[in-house]
């Protein structure tokens, strides 16, 4: 007992009584099971078995059939997937492997472990007899009324050990003894030292147990209590039975109590006393707690004989007493101590859903890949959809990337379309042309010509990576697989960030090293981010640290100083010292950052070392860089804490180059600090950024190539492809030659209706180059005739294609709607040119009817209409409201309620229909309005009113105070009514534009 007086409360945190065991970090804090449970809990790690069926499968669907009357399940992958079905009938398709079942399989007997561990924490020392003091400022009301020495001698030793197992961890405390004169510890809560922990002890102890007691002693003590405005709480700890005459009287006065009461009956006889006790701790709004020592020495009779003496004193009688735990328990109409209750119920939902991974495994053959039946392309693809966690966790982002990225992954969009390209072809050929103008000859000239092969129109083409033209053709089948393939692994990329931004990693990254030192900044300007980092730090020694060798920290500002000289081993004992370490740690003077490194740097078994600072050195960090590479190589990883210094982020990414390690940015207020090029943030999530924006890139190309190709298939080999006339029907004179060369150029990049028009032009230019005549004079008799007849072959064909043009056009409206949607910003380029006075003479209001948004079915309930689904609450005269079925919670998140009919309420899916196509479609209109309106007030601005203005039309919305008052000058030519339709209708459009961002939003959380 005095050598525990010795030791400070905070060595005593965690310090187990003699006998006792050594309790984990994360098992023995005083906070409810229901608060512990929300931090250790299967919900909080997603172990639940609905979150564990999310992860590694889907619900299988199933739809009651009218027709069939039985319910009908959907075949997917034609068996391929391993079900299981749930207790409650709900059937699931298994899409993971053995490797993450085992994960998860380790992470619920992990979880179990720690339940285990707390239920006996919670049943063992102090907490079996107490409780948990979950409070941090308390008073202790004594009621004894044993007359029995060994009673309270119990009762005593009791108390001791909940003052030196919990009390220590408090912040104030103080006691009160019950009897005829009270007698109390002191006036008002005292903090808790070491001081009072061993005065509070010595007090307990020299309590009279002949002290007279009285009948109201209880309810003066507590009131006493209750008027300490300081406390949070007060714990009476009656022991026995309390006299029934101040049962009502306590009762009353509790009516209008400051602080909850929380009871604890200790050898209570009467089943009445704890049921008096169970129900003024819940007036209260406080906690009830029972226990009943059996006593070895007059109860027991299997542990010492009844004419037995314990050897030693009254001391030694209890200590042995106690460490032989003393047999005992809840009393009869206690009932079941809720904290232990709620833990265990945890623990067996726990090992029932291990019992059910443990079946899957068994029926699970070990392959991590899964094969994907694909119904479109007819054959067998093999596709991995989940990232084991060893893939996820190795290593830092270079290499992981490595293994798992783009290129590994062979997802690239050179390597997609490797299989589907052929090089370009062309060649110089010679062609006959007209004679120079200053040439006395009559003979054609030889002109060379670089041409392409004949097919390169009808083919898509792109650069290679070597700069290199290649044609592709790249089918639907392989434009699928490969999207398929690029979304799975940008998901997977995906998922290692949320990773790296998650607990430690979000400040320290990913410790790689075995054997590390941690390095903290501790100057004046860390004051406000201490604390913040010391949290960090405690989830660094829980996720990541306890999993290495060794370890060491230090402390730095204007001196250094080490938590042990070297580098320790890490245990649960080495991790709790260096995390009390860590709470004592203040803030010092300026920052002597060389200090530090070279106390990091002396140790041999240094492999890494991890700096987090917020700003410059004391030292000049050309001196510090210097000093590094004359030690052993050794990498050292930066942490920019808050750092707003651009040189300090400079000076900190140049130390974590030099030396091989990697560079962090983190900023507690969401903002990127100015760090330096490239890696402003984190070098890791940086190098997966990018990577996801390069596999988003190559992802645009092959689609826009697929594109391509299709508008080429389709034109060259569809029923729209246009019929030439046969050589018979062509008159001799304008025949074509036998072979005809055609630019590539047209077909890769022309519209149908220019690809026409280029095909004739083509005819043209050969027609008139067979027209060369044999010689000079005879060219010039003859000019005459060439230009009648080139007039009428020219008149001819343009007839011949402006047809062909109109009847091809006829089936423009067939063409589908990806290539409408490619060519809308030409279409709506060209409808502002064709825009013509005579449109602009039309009234807004009958422009409208055809024009506007309702008719253009613009509307947002337009575009969700493929989603809605109509429902009628149900009226329940019980409850006097309405309500409606939450089936369709999951599918249709929100609801709308139309002003006209309040009984019918719509529900929508938004992320069913295609809003970002919505708001291209809406915003071209917008721009359409607002192009109507500008020109429309112009036409009738006169010359005097528009030299007021900059040239040309001039914006109605920017210039709407200048034009009114224009108006007001001119007498209005234009109706205010007439404009004001059309702003209304730009201003709907806005409304409308603004409605979908915030279903888009909503859909995305």
């Amino acid at each position: 007992e005095k050598e525990r007086g010795k030791k400070s409360t905070y060595e005593m945190i965690g310090q187990p009584l003699e006998g006792g065991e050594q309790w984990e970090l994360d098992v023995k804090p005083l906070i409810s099971s229901s608060k512990w449970l929300q931090v250790h809990g299967l919900q909080r790690n997603r172990l639940s078995m609905k979150q564990i069926l999310a992860q590694i499968g889907f619900k299988h669907t199933e739809n009651y059939v009218e027709t069939l009357g039985k319910p009908v399940g959907s075949y997917y992958g034609l068996g391929l997937f391993q079900q299981f079905k749930r207790r409650d009938g709900q059937l699931y398709n298994i899409t993971v492997g053995r490797e993450k079942l085992k994960q998860i399989e380790e992470s619920l007997l992990r979880a179990s472990h720690l339940y285990k561990r707390r239920i006996e924490w919670l049943t063992a020392g102090s907490r079996r007899i107490f409780g948990v003091i979950q409070e941090h400022s308390v008073c202790f009301v004594l009621d004894v009324s044993t007359m029995s020495q060994t009673q309270f001698d119990l009762y005593r030793e009791s108390l001791c050990e909940v003052i030196r197992d919990q009390v220590s961890q408090l912040a104030k405390f103080n006691m009160i003894k019950v009897q005829a004169d009270m007698e109390m510890w002191h006036e008002q809560a005292m903090p808790v030292t070491e001081v009072t922990i061993k005065s509070a002890i010595e007090w307990v102890q020299n309590l009279d147990r002949m002290a007279e007691s009285s009948r109201t002693g209880c309810t003066e003590g507590v009131l006493k209590a209750m008027e300490d405005d300081t406390l949070e709480a007060v714990y009476l700890f009656a022991e026995g039975d309390v006299f029934e005459t101040s049962k009502e009287l306590l009762r009353q006065k509790l009516t209008t109590a400051q602080h909850p009461l929380h009871t604890v009956s200790f050898n209570a006889a009467k089943t009445g006393t704890i049921k008096f006790l169970k129900e003024i701790a819940a007036q209260t709004s406080g906690r009830f707690h029972a226990f009943v020592v059996k006593s070895i020495y007059e109860e027991d009779a299997d542990a010492l004989p009844a004419n037995a003496a314990p050897p030693g004193g009254d001391a030694a009688r209890i200590s042995v007493r106690l460490a032989q735990k003393a047999k005992g328990g809840i009393p009869a109409g206690a009932g079941v101590r809720e904290d232990v209750f709620k833990v265990w119920c945890e623990l067996e939902e726990t090992r029932n859903n291990h019992a059910q991974i443990q079946t899957l495994l068994t029926e699970i053959p070990g392959n991590d890949t899964f094969i994907l039946y694909c119904v479109e392309c007819m054959s067998f693809n093999e596709v991995l959809l989940f990232f084991s966690w060893e893939e996820k966790t190795l290593g830092d982002s270079k290499e992981w990337l490595k293994r798992y990225g783009l290129e590994a992954r062979k997802v690239t969009a050179f390597q997609a379309l490797a299989a589907c390209s052929f090089r370009h072809v062309d060649g110089v050929v010679d062609l006959k042309g007209k004679p120079l103008p200053n040439t006395q000859t009559s003979d054609a000239e030889n002109v060379r010509k670089l041409v392409n092969a004949k097919y390169c129109n009808q083919f898509a083409h792109t650069k290679w990576k070597d700069g290199t033209l290649v044609h592709v053709h790249i089918t639907a089948e392989q434009h699928k697989a490969f999207e398929k393939k690029m979304k799975t692994t940008l998901d997977a990329i995906q998922q290692r960030i949320d990773w790296l931004q998650q607990g430690s990693r979000e400040v320290f990254g990913t410790i790689l090293e075995e054997q590390v030192y941690i390095l903290i900044d501790t100057s004046q300007s860390m004051r406000d981010k201490l604390n913040l980092v010391k949290e960090k730090l405690f989830q660094l020694m829980q996720e990541q640290l306890r999993h290495k060798s060794k370890f060491n920290l230090i402390k730095f500002d204007t001196k250094a100083q080490a938590w042990r000289d070297r580098a320790a081993d890490v245990t649960e004992q080495n991790l709790l010292n260096a995390w009390n370490w860590v709470k004592d740690i203040g803030v010092g003077g300026s920052t002597n950052t060389l200090a530090a490194i070279r106390i990091a740097l002396s140790d041999p078994h240094t492999h890494a070392i991890y700096i987090l600072t917020d700003g410059r050195p004391d030292q000049n960090p050309r001196a510090i860089l210097a000093q590094v590479q004359l030690q052993h190589p050794v990498p050292i990883h930066t942490i920019a804490f808050n750092c707003n210094d651009v040189e300090a982020n400079k000076f900190l990414f140049q130390l974590s180059s030099d030396t091989g390690g990697r560079y962090h940015n983190f900023s507690t207020n969401g903002m990127v600090s100015d760090g330096p090029p490239p890696f402003e943030v984190n070098e890791d999530v940086s190098l997966l950024k990018k990577e996801v924006a390069q596999g988003k890139k190559d992802l645009e190309k092959v689609s826009k190539l697929r594109a391509r190709c299709v508008m080429l298939d389709w034109y060259h080999n569809t029923k729209h492809k246009v019929k030439t006339k046969p050589a018979t029907q062509r008159p001799v004179s304008y025949a074509y030659p036998h072979k005809v060369i055609q630019s590539s150029m047209v077909g890769c990049y022309l519209s149908p209706r220019r690809l026409w028009k280029a095909r004739y032009q083509n005819q043209w230019k050969l027609i008139k180059v067979m027209y060369l005549n044999s010689a000079k004079t005879s060219a010039l008799r003859q000019n005459q005739c060439c230009q009648a007849k080139t007039r009428a072959l020219r008149q001819m064909i343009n007839t011949q294609w402006i047809n062909r043009i109109n009847k091809n056009c006829s089936n423009v409206s067939k063409i589908n709607h990806w290539i409408i949607f490619c060519n809308l910003e030409v279409i709506s380029k060209e409808k502002k040119k064709r825009l013509s006075s005579s449109s602009l003479d039309i009234p807004n209001s009958v422009w409208l009817k055809k024009n506007g948004l309702v008719a253009r079915k613009l509307t947002v309930m337009d575009v969700l209409t493929p989603t809605i689904v109509r429902v009628t609450p149900k009226y329940i005269p019980v409850l006097d409201t309405h309500v409606v079925s939450k089936v369709f919670n999951d599918v249709l998140p929100i609801a709308h309620v139309s002003p006209r009919s309040k009984k019918e309420i719509r529900l929508v899916n938004p992320a069913a229909v295609d809003l970002p196509g919505y708001d291209t479609r809406l915003q071209a209109v917008i721009v359409e309005y607002k192009t109507r309106l500008d020109l429309m007030v112009w036409r009738k601005l006169s010359q005097e009113e528009r030299e007021k203005f900059e040239n040309g039309p001039v914006s109605y919305f920017e210039n709407t105070d200048s034009i009114r008052q224009a108006f007001d000058r001119m007498g209005w030519p234009l109706e205010e009514k007439d404009i004001q339709l059309l702003v209304d209708e730009i201003h709907l459009g806005e409304r409308y534009l603004q409605q979908s961002t915030d279903l888009q939003n909503t859909a995305k959380k």
